[in-house]
């Protein structure tokens, strides 16, 4: 069941960034009057794009815990501590680099995932 439930989700996040980046997103960041976020339009396509997409990241990095809790049940906290915190940390450079440190929600995933890491370190 939990496999099943892993694949679903991997198939509605690449239906849901493939479609909905080509049918929703890249048509809101193509229209004139889109607003300005951060400084430039650029900033607000990245941000719109960025927040689209991490909704599918995160149910790819679901299935994978998904996967993991099956495979070993009696691992799962710490699997689930070293997924968040490779999420958060993962989500935090792309965000830092991407948005050139202007969009400050890295400023949240760091330590998101640096506390994760901290609560893995203490329950090993």
């Amino acid at each position: 069941m939990l496999i099943s439930a892993a694949i679903l989700l991997v198939a509605v996040s690449l239906m849901h960034s493939v479609l909905g980046g080509i049918n929703l997103i890249n048509p809101i960041c193509r229209r004139d009057d889109l607003p300005i976020i951060l400084g430039s339009r650029r900033n607000t396509v990245l941000t719109l794009q960025f927040g689209w997409h991490f909704l599918s990241f995160f149910w790819v990095a679901l299935a994978a815990l998904l996967v993991l809790l099956h495979a070993r049940p009696d691992r799962f906290l710490e699997d689930f501590l070293m997924g968040g915190a490779g999420l958060f940390i993962a989500s935090g450079l792309i965000a830092l680099i991407a948005g050139r440190g202007r969009h400050l929600s890295w400023v949240f995933f760091f330590p998101i995932g640096g506390l994760l890491c901290a609560a893995l370190a203490g329950i090993g």
